[in-house]
């Protein structure tokens, strides 16, 4: 159980960074609700879900994404001009920081998938903001079809989701993703245009630095069930 909630959590996160291709004029925070669904998980498991929330703080071409929940925090921070992305993690009580240039962000991207998209005329309005349904499909590691959905806004401009949402068209104000049986949906409860402080896109003190690899092996210790 843990496992699954575990990886689940991290690729939420890393789906929801955005690429550097196109500058941002937008500056403000973006709150989600977040719920899941799996008939494999006990009620209690589903239960741990209950309030968790991501928030998008974005001041240009700088942002940083948050996932605050019971079972597990993390936080991603990208800047687009210098290039790097810095992802934070709190694992067993213990606090850890993953630093990416350019070439790791870059490497990491190719070997993610190359979804196909399905625009719809199906129209929600999402926190005020019109948006229309997308049919997500992409692989998974047998090979067989994976098919999630969005709501995207262009409202909200000049925004290209980072891999496994590659070349999606729109902001997605409503989202979900699947991976071992877990669908883990996303959608907007508020937006707010407002600049952000600086100190939020600042890696805070107290982090232990680590490599991708040690992170792997640290996070497969961890989810080990119980």
């Amino acid at each position: 159980m843990k496992k699954i909630i575990f990886t689940s959590i991290f690729i939420s996160l890393f789906l929801f960074t955005v690429s550097a291709q196109k500058k941002s004029r937008f500056k403000g925070i973006i709150t989600y609700s977040i719920s899941l669904e799996s008939p494999n998980l006990p009620p209690e498991a589903i239960a741990m879900m209950k309030g968790a929330e991501m928030v998008v703080y974005i001041n240009g071409d700088k942002r940083r994404v948050d996932l605050n929940m019971s079972v597990q925090n993390a936080s991603v921070i990208i800047d687009d001009k210098a290039k790097t992305m810095a992802n934070l993690m709190e694992i067993a009580g213990k606090k850890y920081l993953i630093n990416m240039n350019e070439e790791e962000i870059k490497k990491d991207e190719v070997l993610e998938p190359t979804p196909q998209f399905k625009y719809t005329d199906e129209v929600k309005k999402i926190a005020g903001y019109e948006c229309k349904k997308v049919e997500i499909t992409t692989k998974d590691a047998y090979g067989k079809d994976l098919v999630s959905y969005a709501y995207c806004t262009n409202e909200i401009p000049e925004f290209e989701i980072k891999n496994p949402i590659k070349g999606l068209k729109g902001f997605p104000m409503e989202y979900s993703t699947s991976e071992m049986g877990v669908i883990m949906s996303f959608t907007t409860k508020s937006v707010k245009k407002e600049k952000v402080d600086a100190d939020k896109f600042t890696v805070p003190e107290g982090y232990i630095s680590i490599t991708t690899e040690e992170f792997q092996k640290l996070m497969s210790q961890t989810a080990q069930p119980q």
